[in-house]
């Protein structure tokens, strides 16, 4: 594909069809992302991949604890809507209105799909050290975009979501994460099904909004 349509093809998606997707695309998906720029070469990413057994039990303890009502407590400290600024809240603002006219404000099927971890074929959670710097932070999200990129160009879809790392602990015990790693970033990857929901496209802001270029 041409990287506009890549850029285009890739969305969030809320549910998928259970289908597993091979080690090799996996594999190739996560080299590809390795070429992401990196402060000072650091790669300071690690990743590990749920996928089979180890996912089915993966989802089925994240759905207990969510239907027990327990509390999500990220290696990332939660952070409250407002503390984002105001044009981020702005965005954010829209975002709810948008989706809950798409919905007809009925959201309990887009919330049991959190719950279910989408149904995805694999759930990819993306570490870094504890302790690292902020441009770590930054170096993992441009990996994590590239991943994302590079699924969508071999016609895997995905969802970034704190869903997926909302229980740090659980996941630690399945993959054999060391304590010494954040469990920073949670990608669901699959193949989209024809649930309703993935008709969904959320707005993004108007250029002029957010640009600013001065000769």
């Amino acid at each position: 594909m041409e990287f506009s349509e890549v850029v285009r093809k890739r969305r969030s998606i809320r549910d998928f069809d259970e289908r597993p997707i091979d080690k090799t695309i996996l594999k190739a998906i996560v080299e590809e992302a390795q070429w992401a720029p990196s402060w000072v070469n650091s790669q300071p990413w690690k990743v590990y991949i749920a996928t089979g057994e180890t996912l089915k039990a993966i989802k089925k303890e994240h759905l207990a604890k969510v239907q027990a009502g327990e509390n999500g407590y990220s290696d990332f400290k939660h952070a409250a809507r407002e503390s984002f600024g105001a044009y981020p809240l702005k965005n954010m603002q829209i975002l709810n209105a948008d989706l809950g006219a798409y919905l007809k404000n009925d959201f309990s099927e887009f919330s049991a799909a959190q719950g279910r971890l989408y149904r995805c074929g694999a759930a990819v959670y993306i570490t870094i050290p504890k302790g690292a710097p902020e441009w770590a932070i930054m170096d993992m999200g441009g990996f994590e975009q590239t991943l994302m990129l590079s699924a969508a160009n071999k016609g895997i879809d995905s969802i970034p979501a704190y869903e997926f790392v909302k229980y740090p602990d659980m996941v630690r015990r399945y993959l054999g994460i060391p304590e010494n790693e954040l469990v920073a970033i949670g990608v669901g990857l699959g193949y989209v099904s024809d649930n309703a929901m993935n008709g969904y496209r959320s707005p993004r802001a108007a250029l002029d909004d957010m640009l600013v270029i001065k000769d």
